[in-house]
Formats: structure tokens, C-alpha cells, sequence
């Protein structure tokens, strides 16, 4: 599942960009511009997106059960 399918699955969920980005430490406006390709993102924050969205996809899973 690639990272925009992620996201459209949280959101999908009830779980906004902006609820992500705080979760990671940064501003929803930042996230939405790595997600829309209109600024680069580092290794360190790549590797934070998709440990956070793991995070995530495991609490979500566990409240569904």
C-alpha cells in the first residue's frame, strides 16, 4: 500500500492530514506539500511518515477489532 493509499484509508476513517502531521511533529501544510510533491522530503522524515502511518494502522487496527 503506497503512502497516499494510507492516508486515504485514515481518512477514510475519520483521521485527518492534519491529525498525521501532528502526530509526526510537523504542520499539516508541510505534510500536504511532501504528499503533493511541491517540496522535497529528507530520508528522516520519509522513515518518520511511515513509521508514524504503522503506528497508526495498528492502533486503528486494534480499536476495529
Amino acid at each position: 500500500m503506497t503512502v497516499k493509499e494510507q492516508l486515504q484509508y485514515f481518512s477514510d476513517h475519520g483521521v485527518s492530514i492534519a491529525y498525521i502531521a501532528k502526530r509526526m511533529g510537523i504542520s499539516a501544510p508541510t505534510l500536504t506539500k511532501w504528499l503533493n510533491g511541491q517540496k522535497g522530503i529528507t530520508h528522516k522524515n520519509e522513515e518518520l511518515l511511515y513509521s508514524t502511518l504503522k503506528i497508526m494502522a495498528n492502533e486503528l487496527s486494534s480499536i476495529l477489532e
